[in-house]
Formats: C-alpha cells, sequence, structure tokens
C-alpha cells in the first residue's frame, strides 16, 4: 500500500508480509544479513524507482543509491574473514544517458568484484535493448572489462539473447521459475506447456533432451504432466 515502505536517507521502513510488523533495513544491515546466509553474490542496499518517474526524482534517487552502496561496500570490507562471497554493484540511471553513465563511471571507481546493472530497465523489451546498446560498450572502457556484467531481475527468452549479444555476462530474474509454477518448462528447443493433454502419454520423453538436471535426468514429460493435473505439489519443484 501507499504507506507500506518509508525511505530515508539512513534506512528503509517496511511492513512484514507476515505480520504486518515494522521492519527497519539499513545499508549495513542488508549486507549482513546476505552474509549470514552465505549468498554467493551479496547485492548492496538500493532504491528502484519506477520508469515514469520525473527526472529530478530520479537523480535523487540515483545519489541515495549511490551513498547506500557505498556504506554497503564500506560494512562488506570491514570484514577481515576469508570468505567466499562476491559483492556487486547495482548501476542505475532508467533509460537517462547522462545519469547512467554517471552512475557507471562513479561506481566502477570503486573496488567491487562485479557490476550489476539495475534500477529501471526501461518500459518494455525494446526500451532494454536500447538501453544496453549503448550502454554495454562502456565496460570495455578503463579497464571494467575483467569483471562480470550483471544484468538485475531480467530472464525472458527473447531479453537473455539480446543481453547476451550485447556482452551481459550473467542474469537473474525469478521468470523461469514463475512460468514452471503455471506449468510452462523453459527448455532449449522452447517453451514446454506440461498440462497439455498430449504429455499426459509422452512415456519415456525427457523434457529436454541436452539436459541432465534433476528433473531431466529421472523423469519424463508423462509423470509431470501427471503431477500438475493431479495438483501435486511435486510438480512444482520439479518444475
Amino acid at each position: 500500500g501507499e504507506n507500506a515502505v518509508t525511505v530515508t536517507e539512513d534506512h528503509v521502513i517496511f511492513k512484514s508480509y507476515r505480520d504486518g510488523a515494522k521492519v527497519t533495513l539499513t545499508p549495513e544491515s542488508s549486507i549482513q544479513a546476505q552474509r549470514d546466509i552465505g549468498a554467493d553474490i551479496i547485492i548492496p542496499l538500493d532504491e528502484l524507482p519506477p520508469h515514469h518517474i520525473d527526472r529530478d526524482s530520479l537523480a535523487a534517487s540515483v545519489e541515495r543509491s549511490h551513498r547506500w552502496e557505498a556504506r554497503s561496500l564500506m560494512e562488506h570490507l570491514k570484514d577481515s574473514r576469508e570468505r567466499k562471497q562476491a559483492i556487486f554493484s547495482v548501476i542505475h540511471g532508467g533509460t537517462d544517458v547522462e545519469l547512467r553513465t554517471k552512475s557507471l563511471e562513479y561506481l566502477t571507481s570503486l573496488p567491487w568484484d562485479g557490476y550489476a546493472i539495475g534500477g529501471s530497465l526501461g518500459n518494455g523489451r525494446d526500451e532494454l535493448k536500447q538501453l544496453l546498446g549503448w550502454m554495454m560498450p562502456l565496460f570495455n572502457e578503463n579497464g571494467r572489462r575483467d569483471k562480470c556484467r550483471h544484468l538485475l531481475g531480467i530472464a525472458d527468452l527473447e531479453s537473455v539473447k539480446n543481453a547476451v549479444i550485447h556482452g551481459v555476462d550473467s542474469m537473474d530474474s525469478s521468470y523461469p521459475t514463475k512460468l514452471a509454477r503455471h506449468g510452462t518448462l523453459m527448455t532449449k528447443e522452447g517453451l514446454i506447456r506440461i498440462k497439455r493433454g498430449k504429455h499426459a502419454k509422452s512415456y519415456g520423453i525427457k523434457i529436454d533432451e541436452g539436459c541432465e538436471c534433476l528433473t531431466c535426468a529421472h523423469y519424463d514429460r508423462a509423470y509431470l504432466c501427471h503431477l500438475f493435473k493431479a495438483n501435486e505439489l511435486l510438480g512444482l519443484e520439479l518444475a
């Protein structure tokens, strides 16, 4: 709701979706939490404004995220214990060339292990494609190429192809699991809608011939189709 989140210079206060209790999150506590759960890649606290925000508000949001990210990095570097955990910056600026270039230049001057491309990434795939088209070459300048370039929150098939073409090294998204929960599986040959009747007797046919994950190695299409038709939770897990 409108009052679910309160953003200040120091922290963010939001309501727990479980019981409505207030939770305070700072750049430092965010790093501590991710460190404690053993995150492979730690992402600093940042602000995600909507794509239609006005430029002055966007500029203020970028600057706030920069301050939070600097605090996050300092907290991460304070821990002298040897950990196999990386920390990536989050480059902001929406689709504004000046603001995103400024964000990239500032954050790549700090000792991060990699660079995440985040914030508002435009209104749809076309704006994201244009954004990557002019921004990704900037990572090839001034010694930035030797660190990972990670795209945050994007993993639909078309966007993945565009991202790889433009030089993105890795990405993350809830998109594949959201599809799977509704019975649509992503394979190398395209999407499979496993709940369709034609899969009910696909005995012995692998979901993806080129995949050796636990699901593909041990279960066929007919079994997964049965699980979804029977509303078995195992179907969601395997998918």
